[in-house]
């Protein structure tokens, strides 16, 4: 006889039973709760504690399986179905907006940009016009200068004419006291001039620029032939000292010429300066028109403008 599964002893008598599923043989004696539950059930389908707890892990198992398998039921796909379809509609609405929100953001950029178009239509129009009235402008500018240039010339030529008549002796010391017209005619002497008081209009000193520099006298003849007369006495002596007309004056130099304007002043200094930068010998003014020669022998330059001037060679 087999052993008992409980208490290992051998199972020889009556008072046994077979576990239907390992078929291992017990006493009953030694199975007692299970023999209670033989009463209950037939023997065919009693089970030992060992298969009793297999079947019911398993039956866990089982029922473990069925639980995890639920969710794949109709409801439950239907169910993830219009989540998914929510979460779709949810994700397509958000994307509607944000492509809203680009269109309005690309609809504003374009607007500005057609005002920016606008603008620079506007602008490029302006510039235009401020372009041709600039021209016009520059062309008005270069006339007025010209113009500017040309009033300079004549008022030049306007000033020296009222001294047509005139001659200016400088070099005389200054004596307090002193008679123009006396000393007019010391100068004459020593030109060898003889003064007449219907030939002079008028004669006095007139201050220099310079404060170093003696005032000169300007004598005012009654006509042209007398002034052109003096100066041509002069250039003959060459070389005049105020001790030829007055054995109390110094032995310093005597000038007389034509009685320029202060701009003809200023005009024959700048020629004269060109003139020194130039390296021309002779310089000068005759009858109120200026001249330069650069040597000996060499044709004179008439100069009537400062743009002649400036055009020296």
């Amino acid at each position: 006889m087999a052993p008992c599964g409980v208490c290992g002893n051998e199972c020889n008598d009556a008072s046994i039973i077979k576990c239907t599923i390992c078929e291992q043989v017990f006493h009953l004696h030694c199975v007692k709760n299970d023999n209670e539950e033989k009463i209950k059930r037939s023997t065919r389908d009693w089970k030992c504690g060992t298969c009793k707890n297999k079947s019911s892990n398993q039956g866990s198992v089982k029922s473990n399986v069925s639980t995890t398998t639920d969710p794949l039921t109709k409801d439950f796909l239907i169910e993830v179905m219009e989540g998914f379809k929510k979460d779709v509609f949810s994700e397509m609405s958000s994307m509607r907006a944000e492509v809203n929100e680009l269109s309005t953001s690309v609809q504003y950029v374009s607007n500005m940009l057609d005002t920016s178009n606008v603008l620079m239509e506007e602008i490029k129009k302006k510039f235009a016009e401020l372009q041709n009235e600039n021209l016009a402008l520059k062309a008005s500018n270069q006339s007025l200068s010209q113009e500017v240039v040309s009033l300079r010339e004549r008022m030049r030529s306007l000033e020296q004419y009222t001294r047509v008549n005139n001659i200016e002796i400088s070099g005389i010391p200054e004596t307090k006291g002193e008679n123009i017209n006396d000393l007019l005619t010391d100068v004459g002497a020593a030109l060898g001039m003889e003064v007449n008081d219907s030939d002079v209009a008028a004669a006095h000193r007139v201050p220099s620029y310079r404060a170093d520099r003696v005032p000169a006298i300007i004598v005012q003849f009654t006509a042209r032939r007398f002034k052109e007369q003096w100066i041509a006495k002069f250039r003959q002596k060459k070389s005049l000292t105020a001790r030829d007309i007055n054995q109390r004056f110094p032995a310093q130099r005597v000038f007389v010429n034509d009685h320029l304007s202060p701009e003809n002043k200023q005009f024959l200094s700048k020629l004269k300066d060109k003139g020194r930068e130039l390296d021309y010998k002779f310089v000068w003014c005759r009858d109120g028109k200026f001249f330069a020669k650069k040597a000996e022998g060499q044709p004179a330059k008439k100069i009537n403008t400062y743009v002649d001037i400036d055009k020296l060679n």
